[in-house]
């Protein structure tokens, strides 16, 4: 297991960054049990709205707005779209018995409140905060490209 990847993450008031799995949760102030949003999954995990709103405020250009929605992107390319008002529960789950998780790293998302039939999205390299109404109240998901087996490894 590659322990070294790093996680993309951008909106549209900030440059990109990218962060370890260490620097992420660092970020996070409110971190819990998985079970206490997801009762069949054990693990560590940190909010998603409450790490975006750390990290976004954390900059010189602060702003309250919101996004409109989160877009996770895995390292096999598939993609999920969720509006932010589905994300009220949504969360990155990071850590299984104190360690670095097996199936899933980097991160995972779950989000137990959404509408779509893909409610977690595992091995998370991108994130992205969008502000774009025009993406719509439904949440979305699937492959962006073909992937070839080779392409399917992680990328350093």
């Amino acid at each position: 297991m590659e322990t070294n990847s790093r996680i993309e993450v951008s909106d549209l008031h900030k440059n990109k960054e990218t962060f370890t799995v260490d620097e992420m949760v660092a970020l996070a102030d409110l971190r819990l049990n998985i079970q206490d949003r997801v009762p069949s999954v054990v693990g560590e995990a940190f909010d998603l709205k409450s790490w975006y709103r750390n990290w976004h405020n954390k900059g010189q250009n602060r702003t309250s707005e919101e996004p409109t929605h989160v877009r996770v992107e895995a390292v096999d390319e598939f993609q999920a779209l969720i509006p932010w008002g589905q994300a009220d529960l949504a969360l990155f789950l990071y850590a299984q018995e104190g360690q670095a998780l097996k199936k899933g790293y980097p991160i995972r998302l779950y989000v137990p409140d959404g509408s779509s039939e893909c409610l977690n999205v595992k091995s998370i390299v991108k994130v992205w905060f969008l502000n774009d109404p025009a993406l719509g109240e439904e949440a979305t998901y699937g492959f962006k490209n073909k992937v070839t087996p080779d392409e399917l490894k992680f990328k350093k």
